[in-house]
């Protein structure tokens, strides 16, 4: 599972914001969740995310998933606000050595007043660049999911493994939502279609 903590890692981590500049795709218009996916709705009725039939749940993870998290960040001595993160999903499809391809969904309360949603994007990529080696982009998107400003990130990077992936990033009021896909290593091509119409599932409820 350590691509999956890996993931929850990178999504969750705000680091200093700097504005680098990235030429952004066309804005893509909101499709249709699949009708023979499975809808995932919590029982706070906070959200609700699809995927996949053949995916399943892995609840039960959390907990761990977010420790492991919690003492990698501590081991590379990063001045994170661990506090603020919580990892609210997590479903993939089950195989003898875990989920792949999986998809999480983290929250993380800003820090400070005032964010837009650009500044939570630079901020989500500083973030990836202090604990993923060789980053690299191959598309930013920005366009709407549940009728609310999102940027949809597709890049890759080293940890030494590839671990190319698609993220959705939205911002609500004061806290971000983070859905990431991941891929088994070297197959994104096989689930970027799929990985697309997950991170368009997710319906913020409240």
């Amino acid at each position: 599972m350590k691509r999956v903590v890996i993931a929850l890692l990178t999504a969750a981590v705000v680091g200093a914001i700097s504005f680098t500049g990235c030429v952004q795709k066309e804005a893509l218009p909101e499709p249709e969740i699949p009708a023979h996916y499975t809808t995932y709705t919590d029982e706070t009725g906070l959200f609700s995310i699809s995927y996949p039939p053949d995916w399943e749940t892995a609840l039960f993870l959390i907990e761990d998933l977010d420790k492991a998290t919690e003492e990698l960040l501590t081991s590379i001595e990063k001045d994170l606000p661990l506090e603020r993160t919580r990892m609210l999903f997590l479903a993939g499809l089950p195989t003898e050595t875990g989920y792949e391809p999986n998809v999480n969904v983290v929250v993380e309360s800003l820090p400070g007043i005032s964010w837009t949603h650009d500044q939570v994007v630079e901020a989500k990529i500083q973030g990836i660049k202090n604990v993923i080696e060789a980053y690299y982009e191959f598309s930013r998107v920005k366009t709407t999911i549940g009728g609310r400003e999102a940027t949809i990130l597709d890049w890759d990077g080293t940890v030494p493994l590839g671990l190319r992936s698609l993220q959705a990033i939205i911002l609500v009021g004061k806290v971000a939502w983070v859905v990431t896909c991941v891929p088994p290593a070297g197959e994104f091509s096989k689930w970027e279609s799929d990985f697309h119409a997950i991170v368009r599932s997710l319906r913020i409820l409240k």
